[in-house]
């Protein structure tokens, strides 16, 4: 999927895109299309949600469920790209095109605008503000622009010591369109949904320059357990990349992180990250896994945990010291692991395939499966050392 551009390439007439603006419009696009995700749940009405009554759930060619709700929310996405910022990116989105068009979806402009332009403040507050304030980044100390309306909630803080990662911020931000694209996932952890196990569903966004991705949108539609919403949405958002120089939760603070020795020291032992696993086919996984305990890598418990972008935002706000997702096999696309990818470098961690090589994002949707898995953490030792020992110990040939 493209924008007007058949391949996202205009280098002849060097059309620029602002990847703030970009980034604004990823981030609202994503908190309304979580309104329309939450609505066709039926939340109010338990047996609908159960059978997938209201959302309309059918197979595609490939086997994986699909809903109404991953179209409508793709294409808000799509059009709000598209419209507010440009329509000559390249956009690469799960869902088919045609598909989604036969359904249109109005009624939100209104509200996507307004959201809009309060994601184009607060990203440039991110920006252009203190980058070594590890607050709000706010020096008028009000409330951010997307910070929840509702009465103050206790908060579990992503992490409370200081970070000593730094990462520097792109000072480049008005880009050639032909070196963009970005990539969707506008409902991720489609079979829980319609099954009606909302923890896992994520929306996922990334916008990746020159084959790198700079900014990453984890979107929780129906919210995360201490976290604060945006607004008065009840969906709560992870954004941030390079672009930034940090990862945020929208509304709220800075998520930060440690250092590799100050996170293994033998006498924080209890204090191992946590390896976030699929349910699924995890069988294999948990013996490498239980390898890397043995070597006292990684804590002796793994978390078992649905949906890419659920295991993504873990790893990367490591509410429970998690700390690894390993998968070294096919089962996710580029769609479901770019915001990844991009967050993790804002925090110092890295995501690559279980060759420890780089995912290629100039495919096409119809090569996106990442045929060698994914292996993501929230540093880069801990990932390089995971890496080393996976291939030193020829785990999982037939893969």
């Amino acid at each position: 999927m493209t924008g007007s551009s058949s391949n996202g390439s205009s280098s002849d007439n060097s059309t620029k895109v602002n990847i703030l603006d970009l980034s604004a419009a990823a981030v609202s696009s994503a908190i309304v299309a979580a309104d329309q995700i939450t609505a066709l749940a039926g939340s109010n009405n338990k047996t609908n949600a159960s059978t997938g009554e209201n959302k309309n759930a059918r197979l595609k060619i490939d086997g994986s469920f699909v809903t109404d709700a991953d179209m409508a929310a793709q294409q808000i996405i799509v059009d709000a790209l598209c419209n507010k910022v440009s329509n000559e990116i390249r956009i690469v989105g799960e869902e088919n095109e045609e598909e989604m068009r036969k359904r249109a979806i109005t009624g939100h402009e209104s509200r996507l605008e307004s959201i809009f332009q309060l994601a184009r403040k607060e990203i440039s507050i991110r920006y252009h503000g203190n980058s070594n304030s590890n607050s709000n980044e706010n020096n008028s100390q009000q409330p951010l622009p997307l910070a929840q309306q509702q009465s103050k909630k206790k908060e579990t803080q992503p992490q409370e010591l200081d970070s000593d990662i730094e990462i520097d911020k792109m000072q480049e931000y008005e880009i050639d369109t032909n070196r963009v694209t970005v990539w969707i996932d506008p409902l991720d952890a489609t079979n829980s949904y319609a099954n009606g196990d909302y923890d896992p569903v994520s929306i996922l966004v990334a916008i990746v320059v020159d084959q790198t991705p700079c900014f990453g949108v984890i979107c929780k539609p129906f919210g995360y357990p201490g976290q604060p919403s945006v607004l008065d949405t009840g969906c709560m958002v992870v954004y941030g990349g390079t672009l930034l120089g940090a990862a945020y939760i929208a509304g709220s603070g800075r998520i930060q992180n440690k250092s590799s020795k100050q996170k293994h020291d033998l006498d924080l032992v209890r204090e191992l990250p946590r390896a976030v696993i699929s349910k699924s086919r995890s069988k294999g996984i948990q013996d490498f896994v239980h390898y890397l305990a043995e070597k006292g890598i990684v804590h002796p418990e793994p978390l078992l945990v649905s949906g890419a972008g659920e295991k993504s935002l873990r790893i990367i706000t490591r509410f429970e010291n998690e700390g690894l997702w390993f998968f070294p096999s096919r089962g996710t696309s580029l769609w479901d692991v770019a915001a990844s990818d991009a967050l993790l470098r804002a925090i110092g961690g890295k995501l690559t395939d279980k060759l420890g090589n780089a995912m290629d994002y100039s495919k096409s949707r119809k090569e996106a499966e990442n045929v060698k898995g994914v292996v993501a953490c929230y540093d880069q030792d801990l990932h390089a050392e995971c890496i080393r020992l996976f291939l030193e110990g020829s785990w999982f040939p037939n893969h």
